[in-house]
């Protein structure tokens, strides 16, 4: 039964279809496809890629590259078939580059390019071709863009998968065979497209600022290199301060690792970084070193980041010396001057460094303690109070002993901290006050409390003045009232230094004026030790000696 009868409408517009995946080509995309198709037309021979392996493989099978490349000469033979091409280009058997490749050249024999496919890869790039039979459209678009180095390769990508290795540059186009053996002017031209400028010397290419000689005997050189060895000899360098500056769209390895089939540098390049400190042993680095290059080869790493991943995985696993930071020191006197503290806390932690040197520990930013690898002492820390903190339970004791302290006190002192946990800049503050007390006690000839009567009383007032301050020894002063000879030595002890005015009605008249009899003498004991504690040379025990006499006191002085 026919079907009901289509109604067409006066002005109506016809809708035209276009299968997905195409557009309609531009005067650019026409002119460039237009050329493409007509040189693969005339020397179709010539793009195809040179099979340089001589080798067999057993029972005197032939390898699928030269079975593909002689079904593609057949196919040339017979390039101005258009009937004959366009059933092979269709066939459901035989080699499916050999149906891309048909259809590419019954595509030549069109007079007009209008409707265009649109391919894209993450990786290979993009480009506009004609679809024609039954082909793979990635085999078709590489065809079709011979000009293009790298996605040219992918009509290919079965064979690669199958142990066949492709090199692809702007001069060539080979199969090495199921060796990876890298062509000549492969190497130059991808280093000469890459984002870095290289200068060559032999076999050597290098970034500017590098030495060629260093980098043949994979010796330091300016700041530290990436080194890439490839399988023919070659070498690679490229500074890590261009890594870092040098900018581009996409990563150099990624770039490298394009110009090849597959895609594997691994097969025909060993990567390296050279950088390490001088005099530092580098024995036990080669394993993290190892994973860094891997992440780089394995394009999860930035080209960016890798200097500072490579001195990083150097610095936690030397043996040797001080890490602080991103620096290595082979003293512990040059690696404190990295911190920030006070002079007092270096000085310590210095002590502490040298203890722990060798011990194979980290100190963390926030003072925590990992163990490490290698033997070297790292510090991620940047204040000398972080490291202290560490370092206090293990090395504490030794440290407070090497800046001199006595065992007694120095056992004291650690316990305590230990306990406490006081900031290091305050403790030690603490400590050097406590210090230097000692060291003017020590000028005088007798401790507190020594001395018996009125002269001993007024020597440990002049003793507490000029240790602990005025303020603390006219507070005890004051606080004297036991009988008239304490009273009358707080009195004199006042004149002598000064403190006496307005504190009158706090003493007895026989106390203020016994004490101002012995004031005089007393006057002398306080200058003498003021003298004393200068470091002047003076005689104090006769002050001492003028004043029981002053005193009439009958106890001699000790």
């Amino acid at each position: 039964m026919a079907g009901p009868s289509k109604v067409e409408f006066p002005g109506k517009k016809k809708q035209r279809m276009r299968m997905r995946g195409t557009k309609q080509a531009n005067s650019d995309t026409q002119r460039r496809l237009r050329k493409n198709l007509d040189r693969l037309l005339e020397e179709g021979e010539v793009l195809l890629p040179a099979m340089t392996w001589n080798g067999k493989l057993k029972w005197g099978r032939t390898d699928p590259v030269t079975k593909t490349l002689r079904d593609l000469r057949k196919i040339l033979d017979r390039r101005n078939d258009t009937g004959w091409l366009a059933k092979r280009m269709m066939a459901k058997r035989g080699d499916g580059v050999g149906k891309a490749f048909a259809g590419s050249l019954l595509a030549a024999h069109d007079e007009e390019i209008s409707l265009v496919g649109d391919y894209s890869h993450q990786s290979f790039g993009k480009a506009s071709f004609v679809r024609k039979g039954d082909g793979k459209v990635a085999y078709q678009a590489g065809i079709q863009n011979f000009h293009m180095p790298t996605l040219r390769m992918l009509p290919w990508e079965d064979h690669a998968r199958r142990g066949y290795f492709f090199f692809s540059w702007r001069g060539g186009f080979v199969c090495s065979g199921p060796v990876p053996t890298i062509p000549d002017g492969w190497l130059d031209d991808v280093l000469e497209r890459s984002r870095f400028d290289f200068t060559n010397e032999g076999n050597i290419w290098a970034t500017k600022g590098l030495d060629f000689e260093s980098i043949s005997n994979n010796e330091m050189t300016g700041k530290g290199y990436l080194l890439m060895n490839f399988n023919n000899g070659d070498k690679v360098a490229i500074g890590f301060d261009k890594l870092s500056t040098v900018k581009g769209k996409t990563s150099f390895i990624h770039d490298l690792a394009l110009s090849m089939l597959p895609p594997n540098l691994s097969t025909v390049m060993e990567p390296d970084a050279i950088w390490y400190p001088e005099g530092a042993t580098m024995s036990s680095t080669r394993d993290s070193l190892d994973r860094v290059l891997d992440a780089w080869i394995g394009l999860t790493l930035n080209e960016g980041s890798i200097a500072k991943r490579v001195k990083m995985a150097v610095l936690h696993h030397l043996d040797d010396g001080f890490i602080v930071g991103e620096k290595w020191f082979d003293t512990a006197e040059a690696a404190v001057k990295e911190l920030n503290g006070s002079v007092a806390e270096k000085e310590l932690a210095l002590k502490l460094m040298i203890s722990a040197a060798g011990s194979g520990i980290r100190i963390s930013q926030r003072g925590g303690v990992q163990e490490r690898e290698g033997d070297a002492l790292e510090i991620s820390a940047t204040s000398c109070n972080d490291v202290l903190s560490s370092l206090w339970e293990e090395h504490g004791l030794e440290g407070l002993k090497e800046i001199g302290i006595e065992d007694e006190e120095a056992e004291e002192l650690w316990s305590l901290q230990c306990t406490k946990k006081r900031a290091f800049g305050k403790f030690l503050k603490d400590i050097e006050s406590q210090r230097s007390k000692v060291g003017i006690i020590q000028k005088f000839p007798y401790r507190a409390g020594k001395v018996p009567g009125p002269v001993g009383m007024i020597h440990d007032l002049t003793v507490r003045g000029l240790v602990d301050g005025l303020g603390k020894a006219e507070k005890d002063a004051l606080s004297k009232k036991g009988d008239i000879d304490a009273e009358a030595s707080s009195w004199a002890w006042l004149v002598a230094s000064g403190k006496s005015t307005g504190q009158e009605w706090q003493f007895s008249s026989d106390a203020r004026e016994r004490g101002g009899a012995w004031s005089h003498a007393a006057i002398g004991v306080w200058k003498a030790g003021q003298s004393l504690v200068e470091g002047d040379d003076v005689d104090y025990m006769g002050a001492l000696e003028t004043l029981r006499a002053a005193c009439g006191q009958i106890e001699p002085l000790p």
